[in-house]
């Protein structure tokens, strides 16, 4: 061909179809065999122009390749179309999915919110309960020990108060003790004095008895001498 439009060419391996159900172009009947499409006006305009650039001629096999780069060409331009169509109404669906979402999230957050409420009024409470008691042990602890230290004073006052007593106790014993060691030491000393005084009494009094008894004595003595002498005159005298 010299316009640069390939002749009657077929795919090997593919039957050859009927004139009648292919277009009198050879071109889009090319281009019809390899993406099973009818090319419109733009697209063989595009593949002649770069058929012409690149001096292709009618038995070369980068007509197929031609054709299927128009092929993808033409989804190329109608893609973004249909991206848009699908994504407008995938972006429907998804707004209305994330508003179903978003509703059923916030009436989760209310719920949740709500149990945070309660859990938190609840915790209040317990805390409010766990103080009280906290207190009431406390009280009992601080009494309990103010008792067990009121017992350990007195028990330490108590000892100290008797460790000082039995100290005084011990030195008004010890001072009684040398007292009563030196008035027993008197009282000894005054008994041996008045053993000696009393001894010497008596040996004065034994001594004033043997005087007595033999003045007595004597005196008898004289007054029966006396009596003798007396009878012995009487009896001269009356003899």
């Amino acid at each position: 061909m010299t316009d640069g439009t390939p002749g009657v060419w077929t795919r090997p391996g593919r039957p050859r179809r009927s004139r009648r159900t292919h277009p009198p172009d050879p071109l889009a009947r090319l281009f019809l065999d390899v993406s099973g499409e009818v090319p419109d006006d733009a697209s063989i305009a595009r593949m002649r122009r770069v058929s012409a650039a690149l001096n292709l001629h009618d038995n070369d096999a980068l007509w197929s390749v031609l054709a299927v780069l128009e092929y993808y060409a033409r989804l190329y331009e109608v893609m973004p179309d249909r991206i848009r169509k699908v994504g407008e109404g995938g972006l429907d669906t998804m707004r209305v999915e994330v508003r179903e979402a978003t509703d059923v999230l916030m009436a989760q957050h209310r719920d949740a919110l709500a149990r945070c409420k309660e859990t938190i009024r609840l915790a209040e409470h317990m805390i409010h309960e766990h103080e009280e008691r906290y207190r009431a042990t406390l009280a009992g602890l601080n009494e309990a020990a103010l008792d067990a230290l009121v017992d350990r004073a007195a028990n330490r006052i108590a000892r100290a108060a008797g460790n000082r007593l039995m100290g005084a106790f011990a030195a008004a014993t010890r001072e009684q003790r040398a007292r009563l060691d030196g008035a027993v030491a008197a009282f000894e000393r005054a008994t041996l004095e008045a053993g000696r005084q009393a001894q010497a009494g008596a040996q004065i009094l034994e001594r004033r008895y043997w005087r007595t008894l033999r003045a007595t004595l004597a005196l008898g003595l004289t007054m029966l001498a006396g009596a003798a002498a007396i009878a012995v005159w009487l009896a001269v005298w009356r003899g």
